[in-house]
């Protein structure tokens, strides 16, 4: 009743953005296959949590390394720390610090870039837990992770406790939201709207800046004036609607 997960690593990962010593982990954890300027990382069964390294090629990895406080150089430190002198090949356990850690370190570092991870879960029976499915996002601030199940309980809760799932007359309906996509499209437009702004960068404005904008203003703005007046345009359209079904005889 062997377990299986295979899992595709996207996008292509540019071997420009990579460290020698992250591509000699990552080539043995997946396998791997060259896709134009980069490698495509993939495991037919499942990635590997346990790697061995030529005392060698991790010394020169380490050698090599332009980041010297990567989860890949930390892993292969340790692990060189820990062999016999005589020891000619290392073993890097990557249960505890995994995989993932040193893409987002790769995603850190090429600020255009994130990485997803999608596994299948399969077995060679047909039991009832023994399929599914896991979706990973690394992103340079985290790595987040949902399997099925929790896909399936969130549809669940939506079903018995979301905005519509409760009796007419008390669901909750969003108004307004404030996405860091469309300050990102704003300042654009306010840049080519002002001459005075025609020399300003617009590069130069961070996602940490804008996320931290979006924070003050939700923080400093007040609504109710306007909440309030949405209650009553809302009210007004629902006592019209009333009027339409009762003269259309409903």
């Amino acid at each position: 009743m062997a377990d299986y997960f295979p899992t595709v690593i996207q996008p292509t990962i540019p071997c420009t953005a990579t460290t020698a010593l992250e591509r000699l982990i990552l080539e043995r954890v997946f396998d791997s296959e060259p896709d134009g300027d980069g490698l495509y990382f993939f495991a037919e069964v499942s990635p590997n949590d346990l790697v061995d390294l030529s005392v060698t090629d991790a010394q020169a990895g380490l050698a090599a390394s332009a980041d010297p406080d990567s989860a890949a150089v930390t892993i292969a430190r340790e692990a060189l720390e820990e062999a016999d002198g005589d020891d000619t090949f290392i073993t890097l356990d990557l249960t505890v610090t995994s995989w993932e850690h040193i893409f987002q370190d790769i995603v850190r570092r090429s600020p255009a870039l994130h990485v997803t991870a999608v596994s299948a879960f399969t077995c060679s029976k047909m039991r009832p837990d023994g399929f599914g499915g896991l979706a990973i996002l690394i992103t340079a601030d985290a790595v987040s992770a949902r399997n099925t199940d929790d896909i399936l309980k969130d549809m669940l809760e939506a079903a018995e406790h979301g905005p519509l799932a409760c009796a007419r007359g008390f669901g909750t309906h969003v108004l307004l939201s404030l996405t860091e996509a469309e300050i990102r499209a704003e300042i654009s437009a306010i840049r080519e709207a002002d001459d005075a702004m025609a020399q300003f960068p617009v590069d130069a404005v961070s996602d940490v800046d804008i996320r931290a904008a979006c924070c003050h203003a939700v923080e400093h703005t007040d609504l109710a004036e306007e909440r309030g007046a949405a209650i009553h345009r809302t009210a007004l359209a629902a006592i019209c609607e009333a009027e339409q079904r009762r003269a259309n005889g409903g």
